[in-house]
């Protein structure tokens, strides 16, 4: 039934963005405003908060004065944390197998995971090295036969160490990548996942389709069907591993598609500014500081209903 499906990943995380809003104390008159559009935008979105408010209940409730002492006195990753777990609840039906199977669940338990805006590094036990973008998950099993990495979510960087007896795998939903002795990068983007190649060769092998080699400056989308060549590589594709983004006169709606994806809660561009070509070097670590340059850079204005709610608009 569609009540008991699970919710997308970006609604739930939407939805618990209201939630903190909602426990830090009554809403003011544009969050009330941008609360009620956001419900009316999407019945997924009402069918989010109905839910989050029976997991409440069922969860014996949150006291007000409770839950604003947890928001002032916590510190902002725990609480983003605690956020998650409550979502990987809120976006399965009810069912316990839907639970233990569902891509937020696993991503909350994988072994090696960032929030939203955190960047990671990992040396793996035969030298590969795993850069961890941005709201990623991965499991990793090493056997004596293989060395396989699954992602469940966001985006990893991998530079293999040698092993000439076991294969280095990404898996993914819709099928696998083998390193062939190279430095790549995969996304997962829920109806399929990209491959870019920045040195060496990787095998792409979708669920039920042929396998295709790729070599350096190659980029590749394929679902568990079919490949598609994308357009090849940019230099600064992986400047996210420095916490950088790199634009070189870049739409700037493109950009802001890329920066949503380091901030918490929605950030987007008005189609009238979406055109605007940007340059610059925009440190990661502090995405305010970004929303600030583009105010000084560009014809447009940073209008915040809350830091969760953000849309760039030009400048009146």
């Amino acid at each position: 039934m569609k009540h008991d499906a699970p919710i997308a990943p970006a609604i739930v995380e939407q939805a618990s963005e209201w939630l903190m809003l909602h426990w830090g104390g009554e809403l003011r008159g544009e969050q009330r405003h941008a609360f009620a559009q956001w419900q009316a935008a999407d019945e997924e979105h009402r069918r989010a908060w109905q839910r989050l408010q029976h997991l409440q209940h069922t969860l014996g409730g949150v006291p007000a004065d409770s839950a604003r002492a947890v928001l002032r006195d916590t510190p902002d990753t725990q609480r983003r944390a605690a956020l998650k777990l409550l979502g990987a609840l809120l976006m399965v039906g009810g069912s316990g197998y839907l639970v233990r199977r569902s891509e937020p669940w696993q991503a909350a338990f994988a072994e090696h995971r960032t929030a939203t805006g955190e960047i990671r590094y990992v040396t793996l036990s035969d030298g590969t090295r795993l850069d961890l973008n941005s709201d990623s998950a991965v499991d990793v099993r090493f056997s004596a036969t293989e060395r396989r990495i699954r992602l469940i979510r966001g985006e990893i960087l991998l530079t293999s160490g040698h092993d000439a007896l076991r294969p280095l795998i990404v898996e993914t939903a819709a099928g696998d990548v083998q390193a062939l002795g190279t430095r790549f990068a995969v996304r997962e983007l829920g109806e399929g996942s990209r491959v870019d190649l920045y040195e060496g060769r990787v095998r792409v092998t979708p669920v039920h389709g042929a396998a295709v080699q790729m070599n350096a400056g190659d980029s590749l989308w394929f679902d568990q069907r079919q490949t598609l060549a994308l357009p090849a590589v940019g230099a600064n594709g992986s400047s996210w591993t420095e916490h950088r983004l790199i634009a070189e006169r870049q739409p700037l709606g493109e950009f802001v598609t890329q920066l949503s994806r380091y901030r918490p809660g929605l950030l987007r561009c008005d189609p009238a500014v979406s055109g605007l070509l940007l340059t610059g070097v925009f440190p990661l670590n502090d995405t305010d500081a970004i929303l600030a340059a583009l105010e000084r850079s560009l014809p447009v204005h940073v209008q915040a209903v809350t830091r969760y709610w953000v849309t760039i608009k030009a400048r009146v």
